[in-house]
């Protein structure tokens, strides 16, 4: 009996030095990489932090104010152009500048379904930042402070090197976002 507990110690300490386990949101990130890299070998986190999180009231602000510059650019713009005789690019600035003025209408109007559903204060997303090693046909890479928005239900939404830069992305999260743009 002692010579098969003296054998079966060096098999499981090689089984307990295993790649850790990841948590469901690690293994969501794991996958958005292997997006990028192709099949991963293995990953490892060194750093894996939750930074924030944002409602959908947060995501309507954003986008309302993103649009709302826009629009004033587009509106100088347009009135720039009219003044140099420059009708043409005068037109199309002053259609981007409607279209702005139809997409804020449209997030005012889903900002009003979502408060009648009680939805303005859900999250959205989570926002993490990791550092890992990983590696990918054979090669080493490393991963250093990296940003990614994941969503509630562990969908990867973006993954960029600036805080900010994943905010970008997440505006289809919305519901009907995306088909009021499209109108």
């Amino acid at each position: 009996m002692k010579k098969l507990i003296i054998a079966l110690i060096p098999l499981l300490t090689l089984i307990s030095c295993g790649e850790p386990e990841l948590t469901p949101i690690q293994e969501a990130v794991k996958q958005k990489v292997e997006e990028q890299l192709g099949k991963l070998d293995y990953i490892t986190f060194n750093e894996f932090e939750l930074v924030d999180s944002s409602k959908f009231s947060d995501e309507i602000a954003r986008r309302r104010h993103t649009i709302e510059v826009r629009y004033k650019l587009n509106d100088k713009k347009a009135q720039e152009y009219k003044s140099k005789g420059m009708l043409t690019n005068a037109g199309i600035k002053r259609q981007a500048a409607e279209k702005d003025l139809q997409v804020l209408e449209g997030i005012k109007a889903l900002e009003q379904r979502l408060a009648e559903h009680d939805s303005l204060d859900v999250v959205e997303l989570y926002r993490y930042k990791f550092s890992a090693i990983a590696r990918s046909d054979g090669e080493n890479v490393t991963i250093e402070n990296m940003y990614v928005a994941i969503t509630p239900d562990n969908q990867v939404v973006a993954m960029d090197y600036k805080k900010d830069g994943v905010l970008k992305a997440t505006g289809s999260l919305i519901p009907g976002y995306r088909e009021m743009l499209a109108e």
